[in-house]
């Protein structure tokens, strides 16, 4: 059985569904990555410019359809990763019983950090996003091997 994560942001069409894409490349047959939003709506595509950065890198993010956190998807996960530490505090609120398996992306790393949310920004505002995402991605690899 593998390791199964769950990426989560706002509105599932930025740094969610690259955090899943990135770590999809990054991890392999090794891990299952999924992602949602705690305020998305239901079926949108990932942002144009997401879209444009994971392309740069030969990823595709082309098929992503945004969907919105529900309890069945945190149980079903083995780590809840939500972008930013406030997520990660509103996250506990609503779904206290995954507590113990909800942890910033951030906090993977040496220094606590939050991936700031890209949307409305330029293309280079998406790309530090995804480099950053990638980033912490490395840093929480090695907190699973």
């Amino acid at each position: 059985m593998s390791l199964k994560l769950l990426f989560i942001c706002t509105g599932n069409t930025c740094r969610s569904p690259m955090a899943e894409e990135l770590a999809r490349e990054m991890f392999g047959e090794a891990v299952q990555v999924s992602s949602a939003g705690l305020e998305a709506w239901e079926g949108e595509k990932a942002s144009p410019y997401a879209l444009a950065v994971l392309k740069e890198q030969n990823l595709d993010l082309s098929r992503h359809r945004s969907r919105k956190i529900k309890a069945d998807l945190l149980a079903d996960a083995d780590w809840v990763i939500p972008m930013t530490q406030a997520q990660e505090e509103k996250l506990k609120r609503l779904f206290p019983e995954f507590i113990h398996k909800t942890r910033c992306l951030g906090k993977w790393g040496e220094h606590i950090r939050d991936i700031q949310d890209p949307w409305s920004g330029s293309l280079d505002v998406y790309r530090k996003t995804a480099q950053e995402i990638g980033e912490l991605l490395i840093a929480l690899n090695g907190h699973l091997n």
